[in-house]
C-alpha cells in the first residue's frame, strides 16, 4: 500500500505543476510535455506495483524480468519511484520559474514568414532517397534472408549499418519537412508565424509524399521517428494556426495513433510477409493492445538496476562521451562509449550486434554520473532549457529585426521541437542533448529556412519575368 500512496500522491503533484505550467505559458506544449515524462517515468510503475502486489495488470513486462533483472517491491523500488518523480517534479519547478508569463498566446505583429511548399516536398524526397540508398543493401538482404527491416538495419544482420546514424538524421528530415509543411499548408496564408500557399495540388504532393514516407517507415519499423513527426507537425499547427480546427486536431491524433500502432505491429514482421501473409483484421486488433506495449518499462526498470546492483559511479563520463560525439564512429571507431555501455556492464545485460538493447532514464543516466545530486542538477537543466525555448518564442516578433531568419526560424520552432523530443531524450543519458540539439532543433530550423529562402527566389524570378523588357513596349490587356 506504501507503494500505492507514492505513486498517488506524486502523481497529483505533477498533474497539479503541469496545470500551473498551463497555466502560466497558455501552451498545450507543456501539458503534453509532462504527460511524456510521466509516461516514460512514472507510468510503468502502476502495473508493476499491482502484478508485485499480487494483481494483474495485463501489461507485457515480465519478459523483461528474464532479459535484464526482475523487480521485487523492495527499498530500492521505493527509491527508484521517489527519485523518478523527483526528477519530474524539479523539472516542473524549474520550468515555472524560468517561464515568462504568457497566459494568452502571443500575436505577432509583424507578417508571417513565407515558405515555398515545393521545396519542402523536394527536400523530404531527396532525403528520403538518400537515407534507402544507404541502408538498401541491408533491406535487399532481409528480404532474401525473411528478416523484418528494423532488425536488418539495427545489427540484426551481424553489423550495423554504416552511416547509420546519418540515415536516422536523414529520416528526420524527410518526416520533419512533411510534418511542418503540412501544419502549414492546413494554416494557409494567414499562418501566425510561417505562411504559404495551400493550394490543391500542393496538398495532393503531402499526401503522395507522406503515404511513401510512411510506407518506408513501416518497413523500417521506426516508429520513434514517426512519433516524433507527427507531434512536431501538431504542436506547430496548435501555434500557428490563428483559428483552430479543433476537429481537424482531434482526426490528426487518431490518425497518428493509428500509424504509430500498425508500425509498431508490422516491424516484427518479415520483409517478405509486408507483401503478402499478413492478416490485416489482426493487425486491426492490434491496434487497441499498444497500450500494453513494454515502452513505459524498458528505461523505467534501469535506475532500479542501478540501485539494486550498487553501480559505480563513472563522475562525469557522459561529458567526456558527449564531447567525443562531435566526432562521427566512422572517423572514430573507439571512441568512449556513452553511459548506457556503462549501464548495461553494472547490471549484467550483454551489449553487441545483434544484441537487445534496452533503453536507461536520462535521470539514471545522471544520477550514474553524479549520484541523487546529479538527477537533481539533471532535472534543472532540462527545466531551464525547455523554459528558454519557449521564452525565445515569446520573444520572436520582438526580436525579427534583430535576429537573422535562421535565429527567428529557430524561436517559432523551438518549444514544439524540444516537446516532440522528449520521448528520445527522456530514454538517453546526458549523451542525448546532442541529438536535442541536431534532430530536433537544427533539422526543423534548416529545412524551415531553405524554404523560406526558396519562397523568396521564386517570387524574385516571378516578379523578374513578369517586367517588360527594356526596349520592348508593355504587355496590355
Amino acid at each position: 500500500m506504501d507503494f500505492y500512496l507514492l505513486l498517488a500522491l506524486t502523481t497529483a503533484c505533477i498533474a497539479g505543476l503541469a496545470a500551473l505550467l498551463y497555466q502560466r505559458s497558455g501552451s498545450l506544449s507543456f501539458p503534453l510535455g509532462v504527460l511524456f515524462l510521466y509516461f516514460w517515468s512514472m507510468h510503468g510503475g502502476w502495473s508493476i506495483v499491482a502484478d508485485g502486489l499480487g494483481a494483474d495488470s495485463q501489461m507485457q513486462h515480465h519478459y523483461l524480468y528474464r532479459k535484464v533483472f526482475p523487480v521485487e517491491l523492495n527499498g530500492a523500488y521505493q527509491e527508484t519511484l521517489f527519485y523518478y518523480a523527483l526528477f519530474v517534479i524539479v523539472i516542473e519547478l524549474t520550468a515555472l520559474a524560468g517561464l515568462v508569463e504568457a497566459r494568452s498566446r502571443p500575436d505577432p505583429l509583424r507578417p508571417a514568414l513565407w515558405i515555398s511548399h515545393v521545396s519542402l516536398l523536394v527536400m523530404s524526397v531527396l532525403a528520403g532517397v538518400a537515407s534507402f540508398l544507404i541502408v538498401k543493401d541491408q533491406l535487399a538482404t532481409a528480404m532474401l534472408l525473411g528478416k523484418s527491416g528494423y532488425a536488418a538495419t539495427r545489427g540484426g544482420l551481424g553489423e550495423m549499418v554504416p552511416l547509420f546514424t546519418l540515415h536516422q538524421v536523414l529520416n528526420r528530415v524527410a518526416l520533419f519537412s512533411l510534418a511542418l509543411g503540412g501544419a502549414v499548408w492546413f494554416t494557409g496564408r494567414h499562418g501566425r508565424w510561417l505562411a504559404g500557399e495551400p493550394t490543391i495540388a500542393v496538398g495532393i504532393g503531402y499526401g503522395l509524399v507522406l503515404a511513401a514516407v510512411f510506407g518506408y517507415v513501416t518497413v523500417l519499423g521506426n516508429k520513434n521517428e514517426l512519433f516524433s513527426g507527427l507531434i512536431l507537425g501538431g504542436l506547430f499547427y496548435l501555434a500557428n494556426a490563428r483559428s483552430v480546427r479543433w476537429g481537424l486536431v482531434a482526426a490528426g491524433a487518431g490518425g497518428m495513433f493509428l500509424c504509430i500502432a500498425l508500425v509498431d505491429f508490422l516491424r516484427a514482421f518479415p520483409l517478405p510477409d509486408l507483401w503478402e501473409g499478413i492478416d490485416w483484421w489482426e493487425a486491426a486488433q492490434w491496434v487497441p493492445e499498444i497500450r500494453a506495449s513494454n515502452e513505459a518499462f524498458g528505461a523505467h526498470l534501469s535506475l532500479y538496476g542501478v540501485l539494486y546492483f550498487h553501480s559505480p559511479l563513472t563522475y562525469g563520463s557522459s561529458l567526456t562521451s558527449l564531447l567525443a560525439s562531435v566526432v562521427p564512429r566512422i572517423l572514430w571507431p573507439e571512441r568512449p562509449g556513452d553511459i548506457y555501455s556503462h549501464y548495461a556492464a553494472s547490471v549484467g545485460i550483454i551489449e553487441g550486434v545483434g544484441e537487445q538493447g534496452f533503453s536507461i532514464h536520462h535521470a539514471t543516466g545522471w544520477y550514474l554520473n553524479f549520484g541523487l545530486l546529479g538527477l537533481v542538477l539533471g532535472a534543472m537543466v532540462w527545466g531551464w532549457i525547455w523554459s528558454r525555448c519557449y521564452n525565445a518564442y515569446l520573444s520572436a516578433d520582438a526580436n525579427r529585426d534583430r535576429w537573422s531568419r535562421w535565429q527567428y526560424v529557430l524561436a517559432v520552432l523551438a518549444p514544439c521541437g524540444f516537446v516532440a523530443y522528449i520521448p528520445p531524450l527522456v530514454r538517453a543519458g546526458l549523451e542525448g542533448y546532442k541529438g536535442l540539439v541536431i534532430d530536433a532543433l537544427l533539422v526543423p530550423t534548416i529545412v524551415i529556412t531553405l524554404a523560406s529562402y526558396a519562397a523568396g527566389l521564386w517570387t524574385r524570378l516571378a516578379m523578374r519575368a513578369s517586367r517588360p523588357v527594356e526596349g520592348l513596349p508593355a504587355r496590355t490587356e
